[in-house]
């Protein structure tokens, strides 16, 4: 009679750690939809980067000008745009003592840090969380324009979110306004011949100086500024850079181009 119970009992907490477990995952790939496309990747949670980040030699693999606005504390700068980018990570590693790499770069929906441990097979993490994430839980281990980052300037989700427009609404907005700046902040491998605004967009991607250029004179002849990514990822970064220069009429397009091709296919 026991021995039926314990049986029973037995398969009752298999079964239901099977379906915690289950259920865990289906939460995990939810928040982090990139896990399910990258499932040899090695990931690394939050928690544990910030407990040991002293054991990882932390790599940031966005472009110069987001590593500028904001990166956590002692990561290196490598963008995957690199054409010696697996060289100069082995030997970053090397000079900092062969501690294991960790990958980064704009949050749940960046492929980079993902794209970074594909290329470094499995020598390395990713740490999908993003700066986006980092900066939240641990503004002491963050670097906002090239000092501490203090926890009051930080964009909160409703902050952006109010400067994100659904694409029907970005595109109705941005073709009622004819003098309206519209900025293509991909990177030339994330064009694949999707334009939006043909004839009106400016591809600039992350290059600082023309982005400030563009930026300034947008500011000073009061124009709105609609801009737009591949997924919303790092356009987030992108607002630091703009509030830090006092421009408040812009616009970002929700989800970027993802969102847009979305939307054309009715999903």
């Amino acid at each position: 009679m026991h021995k039926r119970h314990f049986l029973v009992l037995t398969a009752s907490l298999v079964f239901g750690s099977l379906i915690s477990g289950s259920v865990t995952m289906a939460a995990d790939t939810k928040a982090f939809p990139l896990r399910l496309i990258y499932p040899k990747v090695k990931v690394i949670e939050i928690d544990e980067l910030t407990t040991k980040l002293k054991l990882f030699t932390v790599i940031d693999v966005r472009s110069p000008l987001e590593y500028s606005v904001m990166h956590i504390k002692d990561a290196i700068n490598i963008p995957t745009s690199d054409t010696k980018f697996v060289d100069t990570v082995k030997q970053a590693v090397a000079n900092n003592g062969n501690k294991t790499a960790v990958f980064y770069c704009n949050g749940h929906r960046c492929h980079h840090s993902y794209e970074a441990g594909k290329r470094m097979n499995q020598d390395s993490f990713t740490f999908d969380g993003g700066i986006n994430d980092w900066a939240e839980k641990n503004p002491q281990l963050t670097i906002l324009f090239d000092k501490p980052f203090d926890p009051k300037f930080l964009i909160t989700q409703a902050q952006f979110d109010a400067k994100s427009l659904p694409p029907i609404d970005f595109m109705k907005k941005a073709t009622a306004d004819s003098s309206a700046i519209i900025l293509d902040v991909r990177e030339n491998f994330q064009l694949d011949g999707i334009t939006i605004f043909p004839g009106r967009e400016i591809r600039v991607g992350m290059d600082k100086e023309k982005l400030t250029k563009i930026i300034n004179t947008a500011k000073a002849e009061n124009k709105a500024l609609f801009i737009f990514d591949d997924s919303g990822a790092r356009v987030w970064l992108l607002q630091y850079f703009l509030e830090d220069r006092g421009v408040k009429n812009y616009y970002f397009l929700q989800r970027g181009t993802d969102g847009y091709l979305q939307m054309i296919q009715g999903k």
